[in-house]
């Protein structure tokens, strides 16, 4: 975090405002996430995003000389790498008591993984809403609730938390599918070979394409093997556990 302090004039004198900057994505609140993710998508204009994602007041912005205003504008040049790692959910909780897994993704199974990966490439690659509403259906649960509902637990009933989910704002949806991408670049450094780096990719035209979904159905029957009788708890493995394993299997398929 950085401390900075802008100097701006009144009729009867000088006045200042102090500010703490985040330097990296770890540093951000919610609310500058959500306002950082406006502003790349031209949802807001800068001066809106100032206002958002510094807690300033428009009428003391506007009394800030260009040259202020461009150095602040300059000091958020780290968000211009959405592939930044990182292992929290900015957005921790949504109507509906709904939560996000803790950090590390602590508490996911293998399943749940699978399935909002699932839809948020589909998403990635059509911008079709319904995944998007999807994905989050399948992310954020109750605290009762579980993909493998044990007692005094439910089970996920989707099609019902996806209507919830449509209700919430565009916006917010389209915040945690770009922090879901900030989570798999930190899986990445941990697991290199499940979760290498996207490469973009061009058509015969040089045209940049979308990049395919993740095909983790086949992933998973790969991972299974012949063991079909242990199917179920391959589901239900804590899905670090599943990612070391995969990881470990395919470094070692690649040197033979």
């Amino acid at each position: 975090m950085r401390n900075i302090e802008l100097r701006y004039k009144k009729w009867y004198g000088w006045r200042s405002v102090k500010l703490l900057i985040p330097s990296t994505y770890s540093e951000m609140s919610p609310v500058q996430f959500l306002a950082s993710i406006r502003l790349s998508k031209g949802w807001i204009d800068e001066m809106t995003f100032f206002v958002q994602f510094f807690g300033i007041k428009k009428k003391q912005l506007l009394k800030l000389e260009a040259y202020q205003l461009y150095k602040l504008a300059e000091l958020m040049d780290f968000l211009k790498d959405v592939r930044s790692p990182y292992q929290e959910f900015y957005i921790e909780s949504l109507s509906g008591k709904l939560l996000a897994p803790p950090a590390k993704l602590r508490g996911v199974c293998f399943q749940q993984f699978m399935t909002v990966d699932t839809f948020f490439s589909w998403y990635v690659s059509t911008e079709n809403v319904e995944y998007l509403n999807r994905f989050v259906a399948a992310l954020y649960l109750k605290g009762n609730e579980s993909y493998f509902p044990e007692k005094g637990e439910k089970g996920l009933d989707l099609e019902g938390r996806v209507k919830m989910v449509a209700k919430l704002p565009f916006d917010l949806k389209y915040s945690i599918l770009i922090n879901w991408a900030l989570i798999k670049s930190w899986l990445g450094h941990s697991f290199v070979h499940l979760f290498p780096p996207a490469e973009p990719s061009e058509n015969s035209r040089g045209d940049k394409v979308k990049a395919k979904p993740t095909n983790w159905l086949s992933i998973f029957d790969q991972f299974v093997g012949d063991n079909i009788a242990d199917i179920p708890s391959y589901k239900a493995l804590p899905c670090m556990d599943a990612f070391r394993l995969l990881n470990k299997r395919i470094k070692e398929a690649k040197k033979r």
